[in-house]
């Protein structure tokens, strides 16, 4: 019977020390994003393109790293033209997301990359794309 019990209490104690472990990861993720937000963003990339902001959202899995740029379109051509090469654009995140040594640790975690193209001129959200553990490793 004290084996049993002391077996439980290990058991629980292990459950409490791993959750503690992914807290202190999300929170170092969440900072990360912060500081990386509060450092480099609005960061224009190209006449029409701007990252707005890194954003890290904690979850019961194992967190969203979320970006979102904001994109100006002069004319709707311009538009349509880049919805041509979405395709393009996602593939290239997707590569820059399985390549990036910068991502290891949330690599190493399992979290979901999200990249959200914001139309400023329009005000609305035309494409977000999500990769999760499977997409990169």
């Amino acid at each position: 019977m004290y084996m049993r019990i002391h077996y439980i209490i290990l058991f629980l104690f292990a459950i409490v020390a791993f959750s503690s472990c992914q807290e202190k990861k999300a929170d170092f993720f969440e900072r990360e994003a912060k500081a990386y937000t509060a450092k480099h963003c609005p960061q224009q990339l190209d006449e029409f393109t701007r990252v707005d902001s890194v954003v890290y959202v904690k979850n019961e899995e194992a967190g969203d790293l979320r970006f979102y740029y904001s994109v100006t379109f002069a004319e709707d051509t311009l538009r349509t033209l880049m919805m041509d090469h979405l395709g393009e654009l996602g593939d290239s995140h997707l590569k820059n997301v399985r390549n990036s040594v910068l991502f290891t640790k949330q690599k190493e975690a399992g979290v979901t990359f999200t990249y959200i193209y914001y139309d400023a001129v329009r005000g609305d959200n035309f494409v977000e794309y999500h990769f999760t553990p499977e997409d990169y490793r």
